[in-house]
């Protein structure tokens, strides 16, 4: 399994699309910078309150820009393999369903980690250059360093949800096509359906990328519990059922038993 791991990290740092979706977080990032700068500071005047880190923590997750990207490559990465027949090759070398399965999604999982530090880094280099003149600022490292460890595990579930949608639907355009519309309808109705009906555990709360949205950095260790719970379930399901997917479908011609 390592050595597919280590390949996998070889393709993803060889890929293009991958170089392409973190110029897209880095412009991203100066956006919110930007934003965010002329919502709580421009805006609130003289008088306002002194802008925070941890309002800008927040506001990094307030909409989808970061899934966009990534989503992209994982999905475009992902389905390669059955589109040039990776997998025969791979198995008539010996290589087992389980090493090349876990291989790489722990791959993936990585590429997805690097990608989350960059975008966070590139966002407190904006947001710390435009504040350059304004040195009382609150920050609470730890909980930030906290909240931001948590949200990386947030997007770990949602790249499990995309890695089994990759195997039930191995085929690029399609399953770019459902994602999006999925995530278009979660966007634009789920919200409403939870607050309309005041949901205590509104799916949207506590799904992977709404919890983006509603996990407040004062309160989230008071969430805790419910957060990695819910968080396993979104990592260890889609894991369990693309694995099971994975070992049935038909790969292989050479695969050795």
């Amino acid at each position: 399994m390592l050595r597919i791991i280590q390949g996998e990290l070889y393709r993803i740092r060889k890929n293009r699309l991958f170089f392409i979706c973190l110029l897209l977080s880095t412009f991203f990032m100066f956006a919110y910078a930007l934003t965010f700068h002329y919502d709580t500071v421009k805006a609130a005047g003289p008088q306002g309150n002194i802008p925070s880190l941890n309002g800008f923590s927040e506001f990094l997750f307030s909409d989808y820009s970061l899934l966009i990207p990534i989503t992209i490559f994982q999905l475009v990465y992902s389905t390669e393999d059955y589109q040039k027949g990776v997998h025969e090759v791979l198995f008539a070398k010996g290589i087992s369903r389980i090493d090349f399965f876990f291989g790489k999604l722990f791959a993936l999982w990585t590429a997805l980690i690097f990608y989350l530090i960059f975008s966070f880094f590139m966002a407190y280099i904006f947001i710390f250059l435009i504040w350059i003149k304004q040195p009382y600022i609150e920050v609470s490292f730890i909980k930030i360093i906290g909240y931001l460890v948590l949200q990386i595990l947030c997007f770990v579930g949602y790249s499990s949800f995309l890695w089994l949608l990759s195997c039930l639907i191995p085929y690029r355009n399609i399953v770019l096509v459902v994602v999006f519309f999925l995530l278009g309808t979660l966007y634009l109705y789920l919200t409403r359906i939870s607050g309309a009906l005041d949901l205590e555990y509104s799916f949207y709360k506590y799904w992977i990328v709404g919890l983006s949205d509603e996990m407040g950095i004062d309160v989230y260790m008071n969430q805790l519990p419910t957060i990695l719970i819910t968080d396993a379930i979104y990592i260890f399901f889609p894991v369990g059922a693309a694995y099971w997917i994975f070992q049935k479908a038909n790969l292989r011609k050479h695969e050795s038993r």
